[in-house]
């Protein structure tokens, strides 16, 4: 299924002829099935600059995206949400495969028992291992290779993206909206911030201190037991330390689920490593890199078609 789609040039600003073809992009929904049966839907798009129109121009770039935590389709918001990242540093193709039981369309109601079951780390990262993997046999076979290997983990999506850096032959790793570091720390950090917050986090560590009989079915917070005993055990710094490619990072001033100090933390313990992260702040922005009166989400989408250019990798 193919769906092109124009995004908007603006409310209140004059589209060109220029800017309509910048933005039209084909969006293709596909179905993956599993070695063991189970299946996900995904979508894959092309960015490249407007004005080539050459189909068999080779892949520059291939960014494989894990998206945030719900049962939330970024379906509606495709090809927008990529506006910015245009080809600049070469043609590009995005890659989205959804968690398990997560349709077209859903929008955080429409998941039910199943998906909640299949909602924890260790799933995620076996599914997502086994369906890059396949589109990159894919390409090769097409002997359509691409330069850069790109993963970009957004929110939730960020804690398994350096875990799959580090299995796959990944060039460069891209963050949006993370702290950096294990999530039940940022739990702790944040419910210190903000007492109203301290009853929850109390609850979920009296509930984690017993292994109940079925890990799945068992809730906190509406994930499963097992998703909060696997996400505590993710040493996010740690894996990103590990790491040896590009990363960056994008965050927004006001994310209300980073904590105080914690990029600057970050910063320092990759200074203290002697690595590098590139760390880009937006202003008065939230969890989405927005405000009130600017998104900021295509700035940095332009960013990182920058920083790829500039981020060239030898030898492929």
């Amino acid at each position: 299924m193919t769906l092109t789609v124009i995004a908007l040039c603006g409310l209140l600003s004059a589209c060109s002829v220029a800017d309509l073809q910048r933005e039209r992009v084909a969006v293709n929904l596909h179905q993956f099935k599993f070695s063991d049966g189970g299946h996900a839907i995904y979508f894959d798009m092309d960015r490249k600059p407007w004005q080539q129109r050459d189909e068999e121009q080779p892949l520059a770039n291939v960014v494989f995206v894990i998206s945030g935590s719900d049962c939330v389709s970024m379906g509606p918001f495709l090809p927008q949400y990529f506006s910015g990242l245009e080809g600049e540093s070469g043609r590009t193709r995005v890659f989205i495969m959804h968690k398990r039981h997560i349709l077209p369309g859903s929008n955080g109601t429409a998941c039910g028992e199943a998906y909640k079951r299949a909602d924890h780390p260790s799933r995620w990262q076996a599914d997502q291992l086994e369906f890059i993997r396949a589109q990159m046999a894919g390409l090769q076979a097409q002997g359509n290779m691409p330069q850069r290997l790109v993963i970009m983990g957004i929110s939730e999506g960020a804690e398994l993206a350096p875990i799959l850096a580090q299995h796959l032959p990944a060039t460069h790793l891209v963050l949006l909206s993370h702290a950096g570091m294990n999530a039940l720390d940022v739990y702790a950090a944040l419910a210190k911030q903000n007492p109203a917050m301290l009853p929850a986090w109390q609850q979920l560590q009296a509930g984690l201190s017993a292994t109940p009989a079925d890990q799945d079915t068992a809730r906190m917070h509406g994930r499963s037991w097992r998703y909060w005993s696997e996400i505590a055990a993710i040493p996010q710094t740690a894996n990103l330390l590990a790491l040896n490619m590009p990363i960056l990072l994008a965050v927004g001033d006001a994310d209300p689920v980073i904590p105080d100090d914690a990029i600057a933390h970050l910063r320092q313990q990759f200074q203290a490593a002697g690595k590098a992260i590139d760390i880009r702040r937006f202003p008065d922005a939230g969890h989405g890199l927005s405000t009130k009166d600017r998104n900021y989400l295509p700035d940095f989408m332009h960013q990182i078609d920058l920083w790829l250019l500039e981020h060239k990798v030898e030898n492929k």
